[in-house]
């Protein structure tokens, strides 16, 4: 007698993505190496998505300084980050902030 053939076994379900961390705040400018931006508590190296409340345009931008502490803002974005948010004479945007 010959044994029937096992089924097949479904390849493992990948899990779902790990919850991202947010905040929101304003975001401002400085000079600085474009792709780059400075947080109060972010370690260096973690890649930020910045979203602006105003319109959802986002853009990313690696953590490589730090912030000087103004209340109420959550990141300084390289100008060429910023610009792609709004005017550089904005100066601030409302952001949510995901990472």
């Amino acid at each position: 007698m010959v044994a029937a053939a096992a089924a097949p076994v479904a390849p493992p379900v990948a899990p779902p993505p790990a919850p991202q961390d947010e905040i929101t705040g304003k975001a401002s400018w400085y000079s600085t190496v474009p792709g780059t931006c400075a947080s109060p508590r972010l370690p260096f190296g973690t890649v930020v998505t910045v979203t602006d409340l105003a319109d959802g345009a986002s853009l990313h931008c690696t953590v490589e300084d730090r912030q000087a502490v103004a209340a109420g803002r959550v990141i300084d974005l390289s100008e060429t980050a910023f610009s792609q948010l709004a005017g550089l004479s904005v100066g601030v945007v409302e952001v949510r902030l995901t990472w």
